[in-house]
């Protein structure tokens, strides 16, 4: 997060430059095909949890629908809590003394046969086998659960009701409770002409769909699979690079002072200018390590310039723009579809903090040698969407990023009125937040460390307004670094937000004068620039930096052969190896203190206390 006003904010997905210009030109927004009504998106989060495998299994805990005494087979038998089936027909009920037990199991001796229930006398014929996909085998057509509803091959609807049909391909399988194809079909019974913009069912139980259905949110929350459904909205995170410029926001450096090369061996030419950079011991721990070209880092922001040249060693860039996502294809300022064209100028910005090489150009990065992966969720206005930002973590997931830097937050519209914070209490917030919180959960169980900025409006996370039940994400999910920002001085800086058990780390950040290179985050721009500006959003990539260090230091090879290591033990050294600044001890200013570079790679976890920062004066 820049520090200045924002207002509103959208994403897709390329594996290349090819597969981004065919994804674009499949999923062109409608408003550009002319005479169509404008669809809205949707966030569609089922209920279910995530099953042994990974996946996310649809429905958990539910026998085929919700366990309810209104869900009937023939409006007299209701599917309980305690048992998957309690009647066949209304005289022979799977009732306690009938129930299925391990001596009276579905194999050859003991099934269902003709009109009785599970008994030992009474075992199922050869002609009468229980099917593998069946509640009821498909030979047994003559017996029914009613009238309507018989459980055989031909059936058009192995249905409860019309709201909650187990068709043919619907049936329990391995991976999902409810099958994927079970969810796909209630969407198009809300809506046969919406369009499933992305599946993260198998991620994190999520449709991302696009309807021109003014009652498509009503439908679909009336299913007993749904839990949420919430409008797609963005908030503008960061102003465009004309925008930042024209305010002072944002100073871009005279080119005749950073476009030559240092002398061998020497520094990058605007070193001096990183105070950041020694805050944290960066040059030191650069004689130990560099980072890895195998440990991968996720810049989830606006895209990089990939062709920067302070990207590049021995003509070489670290820029990864094979793995390169751009998830912004809808929004009013859809840019490049390349993930390493940066239509703005933030995530260039970020990703020079985290890994500019040390190459004789520009400036020094705290793991120059690490690679970087631009997965672009914000468009060229700065408008970044939540449909977006779950697609791009779920996607970081998916390729199993060692590290994530999250300089921004998910919000709703601003011409509705925007809110920083996610209440528990709006229906269209609970959708963001639980679809942003089991992105971020499938990506750390895939062993991602994920690190956000803490936010700019110098708030208590602690006390939030609104309430408790109030949050900001990605900042304050579970397993989230989040970052304060320090200030030249080593203090908070002014627009930091704070709280007790919120703020994990603290970062450099920049705080002063605006636009003044001296106390804020000199960094790369696009197109060879390089200038500086202010924000939680530039001190999280500091944050990110360091836990690439790590990475690289003490990371294993897994079975994929790549260097790893759990987000639990990158968080253990990043926080036990920070400087304790402040009050004593974890505090709401600072979390355990500033991150330290040389600290982290020599696995330095003594106590060190800085005396010279003052606890900070925000209120309890």
């Amino acid at each position: 997060m820049t520090s200045y006003t924002r207002s509103r904010a959208r994403l897709t997905v390329a594996k290349s430059a090819v597969a981004a210009i065919a994804l674009l030109a499949v999923l062109i927004p409608s408003s550009a095909l002319g005479g169509e009504a404008t669809s809205q998106r949707y966030l569609v989060v089922f209920k279910g949890d995530y099953a042994l495998d990974g996946s996310y299994a649809l429905g958990a805990g539910y026998a085929l629908v919700a366990q309810t005494k209104t869900e009937t087979m023939d409006g007299t038998y209701a599917l309980g809590n305690d048992y998957a089936l309690y009647a066949l027909n209304q005289t022979y009920a799977l009732l306690d003394q009938y129930a299925l037990t391990p001596q009276y199991a579905q194999d050859q001796s003991y099934a269902l046969f003709g009109q009785y229930a599970l008994a030992s006398g009474y075992a199922l014929g050869t002609d009468y086998a229980l099917g593998s996909g069946y509640a009821l085998a498909s030979q047994t057509g003559t017996y029914a659960l009613d009238s309507s509803y018989a459980l055989t091959n031909d059936t058009a609807a192995y249905a409860l009701g019309s709201n909650y049909a187990l068709l043919d391909a619907y049936a329990l399988d391995q991976n999902y409770a409810l099958a994927r194809d079970y969810a796909l079909w209630l969407v198009m019974q809300a809506d046969p002409s919406a369009f499933i913009t992305a599946d993260l069912t198998r991620q994190a139980g999520v449709l991302i769909v696009d309807s021109k259905d003014a009652a498509f949110a009503r439908t679909l929350e009336s299913y007993a699979l749904v839990q949420e459904v919430g409008k797609d909205f963005g908030w503008k995170q960061f102003p465009s690079y004309q925008q930042a410029l024209n305010s002072g926001q944002l100073v871009v450096l005279p080119a005749n002072t950073i476009n030559k090369h240092s002398a061998a061996g020497a520094p990058d030419p605007l070193t001096s200018m990183q105070w950041d950079m020694n805050m944290i011991s960066a040059p030191q721990a650069h004689l130990r390590q560099l980072g890895k070209p195998g440990v991968k880092v996720g810049i989830i922001d606006t895209g990089i310039d990939g062709n920067d040249l302070d990207f590049q060693l021995n003509g070489k860039s670290n820029v990864d723009c094979a793995d390169g996502a751009d998830f912004t294809t809808d929004g009013p300022g859809i840019g490049s579809p390349l993930a390493c064209v940066d239509n703005q100028f933030h995530g260039t910005h970020v990703a020079g903090t985290i890994g500019a090489r040390q190459n004789g150009i520009g400036v020094t990065g705290v793991a120059p040698n690490v690679t970087l992966v631009p997965i672009k969720v914000c468009d060229a206005n700065g408008d970044c969407y939540v449909s977006d930002a779950v697609q791009g973590i779920s996607y970081a997931g998916d390729l199993r990023l060692n590290v994530i830097n999250m300089s921004f937050y998910v919000d709703d519209n601003s011409f509705d009125e925007s809110t920083e914070f996610k209440c528990q209490s709006d229906s269209t917030q609970r959708a963001y937040r639980e679809a942003i919180t089991r992105a971020l959960h499938y990506a750390r169980q895939r062993g991602v460390t994920e690190i956000s900025a803490l936010g700019n409006e110098d708030t208590n996370l602690a006390k939030p307004p609104g309430g408790k039940k109030c949050k900001v994400v990605p900042a304050q999910v579970s397993g989230v670094a989040g970052t304060a920002a320090l200030g030249p001085t080593g203090g908070k800086a002014s627009y930091s937000n704070w709280g007790n058990g919120w703020a994990d780390i603290a970062a450099p950040g920049g705080d002063g004068v605006t636009g003044d290179c001296t106390t804020n985050i000199v960094s790369t721009l696009p197109g060879n620039l390089f200038g500086c500006i202010s924000g939680t959003s530039m001190a999280s990539p500091h944050a990110a930096g360091v836990a690439a260090l790590i990475i690289s230091q003490f990371g294993k090879r897994n079975r994929y052969g790549q260097l790893a290591m759990s987000p639990d033990a990158v968080y253990t050294k990043l926080t036990r190896t920070a400087v304790d600044i402040g009050a004593k001890g974890n505090d709401k200013c600072f979390g355990f203190g500033r991150i330290d570079a040389l600290r982290a790679v020599k696995g330095d976890t003594s106590h060190r206390f800085d005396e010279s920062v003052p606890a900070c004066a925000e209120p309890n």
